[in-house]
């Protein structure tokens, strides 16, 4: 990514995904697709309808981010184990995704512009403030800033906002929702992280317990959305974090699995478990669109 391209990873093995779910990944799709989909089903359990422009300008937004991230990344010296098949490929088409990205640039500006409410661009802007000072933190000063934790909660913020520029009046369940919501984007982050890191570092993640917390928070609060707080939006909310939830547990679960067996020089995380922890992001179009709001 840089003049020269960085010498990036050792070979790692290769997924056993159908490409299309590679790509997906590799293209930096899967993130903006993760945001997308919670922000519409966020806006569906608070019986409104989010804005297209919006919904589209957290997917542009998102993915430039991401890009950027990891075209930072890659130009980095860090050492070759903390960079992954995402940054290799980053760095190749390196030309491509800039190119792709002044053109969402000026998409993004535009529909902020010309097609966003006014509370939607304060709240919009207030989210891009949070990802400055993310960049500035991590690519710039280089501190040991909390990545996993601030991409999880301004991830989640990012997601909502859409639904939130539209509400009046919110249930209890889905503010707790959305509380979860940033714990679970918190835990898919520091379990990505674990994973790939060499062992025996990657046994020291506290990611089981970290997955049971965020389940049985989401179950209690699916059962008082039930009874206590009889809210159907907060209800299927809260299932398809318990649902995610327990799929990151069972990836953490089987990664230790397979470490074990395969030794400590094996033990990092393939690429097909990488696109599978966003995968389990997933879980609300399961819940949602075969529903009526």
């Amino acid at each position: 990514m840089a003049v020269a391209a960085p010498v990036l990873t050792q070979h790692q093995r290769r997924a056993s995904l159908p490409g299309v779910f590679v790509s997906w990944h590799l293209l930096s799709l899967d993130a903006p697709t993760v945001a997308m989909l919670w922000a519409w089903a966020f806006a569906r359990a608070a019986h409104v309808r989010a804005s297209s422009s919006a919904i589209a300008v957290l997917g542009i937004g998102t993915w430039l981010i991401y890009v950027a991230d990891r075209l930072l990344d890659s130009r980095t010296h860090a050492p070759r184990a903390a960079l992954r098949e995402r940054h290799r490929f980053h760095a190749q088409h390196r030309r491509a995704f800039l190119v792709t990205s002044g053109v969402a640039a000026f998409a993004i500006l535009w529909l902020v512009a010309a097609r966003l409410s006014p509370t939607a661009r304060r709240e919009d802007a207030a989210i891009f403030a949070a990802f400055l000072v993310y960049f500035v933190f991590v690519h710039l000063i280089g501190s040991r800033f909390p990545r996993s934790l601030a991409v999880g909660i301004i991830f989640a913020a990012a997601s909502v906002v859409p639904a939130w520029s539209k509400v009046t009046a919110v249930s209890g369940a889905w503010v707790l929702c959305v509380v979860l919501f940033a714990a679970l984007c918190w835990l898919n982050c520091a379990a990505i992280h674990a994973w790939e890191q060499p062992e025996p570092a990657g046994r020291r993640s506290h990611i089981a317990p970290m997955a049971v917390s965020v389940a049985v928070a989401a179950a209690g609060l699916s059962a008082a959305s039930r009874t206590a707080l009889p809210d159907p939006g907060g209800l299927r909310l809260a299932v398809s974090i318990l649902a995610s939830a327990l799929l990151l547990l069972a990836l953490h679960l089987d990664h230790r699995r397979m470490a074990g067996r395969e030794g400590e020089g094996a033990a990092k995380a393939t690429l097909s478990l990488r696109v599978l922890a966003d995968a389990a992001l997933l879980t609300p179009i399961l819940l949602f669109a075969p529903w009526r709001p």
